[in-house]
């Protein structure tokens, strides 16, 4: 696809209160002049005074940008859904409409090349039940071998995506107790995560999750990707900036983050891996380095665990009283 060509693979734009990050999103979708374009916007929040005037200015941004022909889908909330809901209702929504297409929200801001290998990877495995999702965003930021452009893993990363209809089936934002107890006391539960600590911190995950303890839709995304042992694809070099780390936000709040507005790279060819197969190193170093989960060394990450739960944390809690009952006024770190 030149430059003079419009994107054939449709698009949803995720929206909601932040202006100036949709701007910067939207001027990258322009460049690409979709011929399918579908924006979502989340309602406001009746508790939050001004809030509605700054949504449908974002609203009235999108529509007035669009100096491209092209056909525009429209889902502008009166009410606010929260992000779990919305999110999901609007991919649902989304791929209702069309087979496989690339899903953006407003703080995930894509290299110009993003789209190019995104439309590569669609058509490429638009028959693979087994890929269930392909990603423009890379956490380790590494490059494979030198000569693939991409890498498969287990766990999926959001910050700008693509997928197909027949892969979103397999979604459900309600997930009862039963199926979460039949998954994660499966054979397959522990293919997927074969080490002792990835099962514990994806357990309390999906526990919280079908709890209704955090506002997510992407959990639920993983727990189909898992279910179905599905592969995700990450580029060998990120693709993705997020540009949303702020103080405020839902989320991103930790603004020292690597994460935070990462350098993003252009793929001038896509190189294909000759087989489809895990990464298995490079799945683990993310739940290590992205999730903080511990895979190797565990010997050492138990001891610290007790030294700090049983050593450390007691000792201060006596010291504290030790102080506070003799009116020190001085403070324990």
């Amino acid at each position: 696809m030149n430059q003079s060509q419009q994107l054939d693979v449709p698009v949803l734009f995720l929206t909601f209160n932040r202006l100036e990050t949709a701007k910067q999103v939207f001027e990258q979708i322009r460049k690409q002049k979709p011929t399918q374009l579908f924006l979502e916007s989340d309602g406001p929040r009746f508790d939050k005074p001004g809030e509605s005037d700054v949504v449908h200015s974002v609203r009235k941004f999108l529509l007035d940008s669009i100096d491209w022909r092209c056909q525009v889908h429209t889902l502008f909330r009166p009410e606010n859904l929260g992000s779990g809901k919305a999110v999901s209702d609007a991919v649902t929504w989304f791929f209702d409409q069309v087979e496989y297409g690339i899903i953006l929200e407003d703080d995930c801001l894509p290299s110009d090349s993003f789209f190019k290998y995104a439309r590569e990877l669609l058509l490429k495995y638009k028959n693979e039940t087994s890929i269930m999702q392909l990603s423009g965003n890379n956490p380790l930021d590494i490059s494979l071998n030198g000569t693939d452009s991409y890498y498969f893993t287990k766990v999926h990363q959001c910050w700008g995506w693509a997928s197909w209809r027949r892969a979103w089936k397999y979604f459900s934002f309600d997930i009862s107790v039963d199926e979460y107890k039949k998954f994660t006391h499966s054979r397959k539960f522990k293919q997927v995560f074969p080490h002792i600590e990835e099962r514990r911190y994806w357990k309390r995950i999906f526990r919280e999750m079908i709890n209704h303890e955090i506002d997510a839709w992407d959990y639920q995304w993983e727990f189909a990707i898992a279910k179905n042992m599905g592969f995700c694809i990450n580029p060998c070099r990120n693709l993705i900036s997020n540009i949303g780390f702020t103080k405020d936000a839902l989320h991103t709040t930790d603004l020292t983050s690597k994460s935070n507005n990462a350098l993003r790279y252009e793929i001038t060819e896509i190189n294909h891996p000759e087989k489809i197969i895990l990464n298995k190193e490079f799945a683990d170093r993310i739940s290590e380095e992205y999730f903080n989960i511990p895979i190797h060394n565990l010997g050492k990450y138990y001891l610290h665990r007790f030294y700090r739960d049983f050593l450390l944390h007691p000792a201060k809690r006596i010291v504290k009283k030790f102080y506070k009952k003799n009116n020190f006024k001085g403070k324990i770190s």
